[in-house]
């Protein structure tokens, strides 16, 4: 579910939030990949434009709306529920695209 009040680390980048939670023993495995990966996904997989250097304080309102998106994305979800999606949106037909790719 994507929330209408963020859960990010406002101290931490793009990647670090998409990967916080996941099983520690596979981002050690493969560390320099990460930041890539999340990177290509979001704009290539998901049409989720985003720097993965980025720190989230640094990020307007709507890129933070776009990474807690890729963060469930990157996670494999294959349904979001999102609360009011369009309030911080940056443009409404956004969330409905990425919406209409992950379902693929």
């Amino acid at each position: 579910m994507v929330h209408q009040h963020f859960t990010l680390v406002p101290s931490q980048t793009v990647t670090e939030n998409v990967l916080l939670g996941l099983d520690r023993a596979a981002l050690l495995a493969r560390p320099g990949r990460s930041e890539a990966e999340i990177g290509a996904a979001g704009r290539a997989t998901f049409g989720l434009r985003v720097d993965p250097r980025r720190k989230i304080w640094q990020l307007s309102v709507g890129e933070q709306q776009r990474v807690e998106i890729l963060k469930l994305l990157y996670r494999g979800a294959r349904i979001l529920i999102m609360d009011e999606p369009t309030a911080v949106a940056r443009a409404a037909g956004e969330s409905t695209s990425c919406s209409r790719r992950s379902a693929r």
